[in-house]
């Protein structure tokens, strides 16, 4: 490692954590495009060599752009859903984005055409406390075709809590508990946003 890299070593072994087995992914197959090349020896805050090609990939990866309005018109529909126990990418990011887009296109208009649901215990791709299943293809298909934005969705949990139910409210609202009823039901939640 370079003298000064400001992150401590990653040690391999059989099961690194998310964070390091995306670098090593991303180091491999998108900046050096050798599977051999060894991803530790590569220092994020000095790439040297690499340093033009991360930029590049930068730019295509960072999808912060806020007109979408070219999408809209042509009748495009977005849906994201984002855990906020993601630990690889930060719910943060995603609400600070959909905050970016209605503030560059209003409220009305991105309502119009994008939802964005937080889901409490939800990860990356597999949440232990809360896995959400939710019909999101035909949700969408109903959107486009029919003109049904969703309404009031609810996702069920698959892993956590198999059978388990709960709204998915859209940001910044999110699932607070009424207080009574089964804590296993979305139907003893309501969409907050204070």
């Amino acid at each position: 490692m370079a003298p000064g890299y400001p992150l401590p070593p990653v040690t391999a072994t059989s099961s690194p954590p998310s964070g390091a087995t995306f670098f090593d992914q991303w180091v491999r197959n998108a900046v050096t495009r050798d599977q051999n090349f060894n991803w530790l020896t590569l220092n994020p805050v000095s790439p040297g060599v690499w340093q033009s090609r991360i930029v590049a990939l930068s730019g295509l990866q960072e999808a912060t752009k806020t007109d979408l309005s070219a999408f809209q018109a042509k009748g495009g529909k977005l849906l994201i859903i984002h855990g906020t126990h993601d630990v690889l990418v930060s719910a943060r990011s995603t609400q600070q984005y959909m905050k970016r887009l209605r503030a560059a296109m209003g409220l009305e208009k991105v309502s119009s055409f994008a939802r964005y649901y937080e889901v409490p215990g939800f990860n990356h791709v597999v949440g232990r406390a809360f896995h959400p299943a939710w019909n999101s293809l035909s949700a969408l298909e109903d959107w486009v075709e029919k003109g049904a934005a969703p309404s009031n969705p609810v996702a069920t949990d698959t892993i956590g809590v198999p059978g388990r139910t709960r709204p998915l409210c859209e940001f910044p609202a999110w699932p607070k508990y009424k207080g009574s009823g089964d804590v296993n039901s979305a139907a003893s939640f309501t969409c907050a946003t204070e």
